[in-house]
């Protein structure tokens, strides 16, 4: 599914906030995309506490380390790309 320029626009403000390590603009991440993530790791680990220990560390690293400006919309997409990679190697 394509993204309209409202949403991409919006996806772009995000992160130059999330950039400047806004932490409103990191809560509304975590509210948008933490759910989805969640269910996510959960499909693939299998295992609750796991699930939500390892979407907790994601966010905390993604904080942490990630260059905000290096993310290209759509969020979730790498989001999701990210999270996967973790959760294979706890498998």
């Amino acid at each position: 599914m394509e993204m309209d320029d409202d949403e991409f626009s919006k996806e772009e403000t995000l992160l130059s906030e999330l950039e400047k390590r806004n932490i409103k603009a990191f809560m509304r991440l975590y509210r948008d995309y933490g759910e989805d993530l969640l269910i996510f790791a959960y499909g693939h680990l299998n295992d609750r506490r796991l699930a939500v220990r390892t979407v907790d560390e994601f966010f905390a690293d993604l904080w942490a380390v990630v260059q905000f400006t290096e993310i290209k919309p759509p969020i979730y997409k790498y989001l999701l790309e990210q999270l996967q990679g973790i959760c294979e190697k706890k498998t």
